[in-house]
């Protein structure tokens, strides 16, 4: 069962150009991961520090195997230094 995993940024105000090019350069390396089926970034256009990830999976097991990937290499860790408060996320069963 595909899912859709949505994550929601607030970036400081003078780190949201730098914070979208490291999303944008990340887009490659989640989309060649096992399972991944498409990934976007978008910055609100109402909203200019609001940024979102959206990361299409075939299933919420291989999302998760990315995802501890990512926390053990340190991945999430540096994006703190981007970010005005913690991200939000939300996974969603594709129907």
């Amino acid at each position: 069962m595909s899912v859709q995993l949505v994550v929601q940024f607030t970036v400081k105000a003078d780190k949201v150009d730098a914070f979208v090019e490291i999303m944008q350069g990340a887009k490659g390396r989640i989309a060649a991961a096992e399972g991944c089926e498409g990934v976007e970034v978008y910055l609100s256009a109402d909203h200019p520090t609001k940024v979102v990830l959206s990361e299409k999976w075939q299933s919420k097991e291989l999302h998760d195997v990315y995802a501890q990937k990512m926390r053990e290499a340190g991945s999430m860790n540096a994006m703190a230094a981007f970010l005005a408060g913690p991200p939000e996320s939300e996974l969603f069963i594709i129907k």
